[in-house]
């Protein structure tokens, strides 16, 4: 009797894709509503300050703890400036 052998994905034969970089980073708002607490969404906005440091030096190695400060002290002003009562008159 003839046995059968599982078929192999194809995919295994190919080597993977490799895809760029996205060139806008993406909004925090624009991701679903889930409960995360204030440092996980400072944290969330420092990797994608962080990240886009990154990009705007042509994704260039060696400067990760620069590009992580730079984004730490960024979104803390931000995040400063949006706490600050709007004073109007």
């Amino acid at each position: 009797m003839p046995t059968t052998q599982a078929a192999k994905p194809e995919s295994s034969k190919t080597a993977p894709q490799m895809t760029a970089p996205p060139t806008d980073v993406p909004e925090v708002s624009a991701a679903p509503e889930t409960a995360m607490s204030d440092a996980e969404k400072r944290e969330v906005l420092v990797r994608i300050a962080a990240y886009s440091f990154y990009e705007r030096r042509g994704y260039v190695c060696g400067h990760e703890l620069e590009d992580w400060l730079q984004a730490e002290m960024e979104v803390d002003r931000q995040l400063a400036a949006a706490q600050e009562p709007k004073q109007t008159g």
